[in-house]
């Protein structure tokens, strides 16, 4: 068993007490139960391995909006202008650099050759990825109250293959001159390009 054990007594009592649950629920509890009865040491039986609920997810049934802090692999994706490839988020409109969390059993590098593809459909190769830089320290609070503090390992991602597509996580693609992004960034990401250009030299012989 995995989870707290009054956490289960509690829910054996509310099964008990033949109360009516709601769908969402009933949802959760069976969220509970699953993370409760898994063999976590057998990544095959992850309940997130869902990719619709995911990680994240998972964790956000279980803590709500509560802090945590969370690995984050970021993709500086640039083309052979130098130019970088930023993306216009669907949750709150900002331009930024694609990423996403690192899971469970999921190295860095697999993370963001991983999130390129999904967010952004190019293709990256992982001897193709530089380590650049990591920032950490400030929490972020997103528009429906989740907050996170983040350990964001970046890497610079070049030679990418592909066409540009949006998916459901960002609105926008395009790429910018460092000198010339959009106002509307998010503070990483602009403390990233500032990084960039301080280190162009080095970067564009990658």
């Amino acid at each position: 068993m995995n989870m707290n054990p009054n956490l289960m007594q509690f829910i054996e009592k509310i099964e008990m007490g033949g109360g009516i649950l709601d769908d969402e629920q009933k949802k959760f509890i069976e969220t509970i139960k699953a993370l409760d009865e898994s063999d976590l040491k057998d990544p095959t039986q992850w309940p997130w391995r869902d990719k619709t609920n995911g990680y994240i997810k998972t964790l956000r049934k279980l803590v709500g909006h509560f802090p945590i802090v969370l690995s984050v692999a970021t993709a500086v994706v640039l083309d052979d202008s130098m130019r970088i490839l930023l993306e216009r988020r669907s949750d709150d409109s900002k331009w930024s650099i694609p990423g996403g969390t690192v899971g469970p059993g999921e190295s860095v590098k697999e993370c963001i050759v991983g999130d390129i593809s999904r967010e952004t459909s190019l293709d990256a190769e992982i001897e193709d990825l530089h380590l650049f830089d990591e920032l950490s320290g400030t929490p972020h609070y997103y528009p429906n109250g989740d907050i996170i503090s983040s350990i964001k390992i970046i890497y610079v991602a070049k030679h990418c293959t592909g066409e540009l597509k949006p998916n459901y996580e960002n609105l926008e693609l395009e790429y910018f001159d460092l000198q010339d992004i959009p106002e509307n960034v998010s503070g990483s990401t602009r403390k990233i390009v500032a990084s960039l250009i301080s280190r162009f030299d080095e970067v564009k012989n990658w």
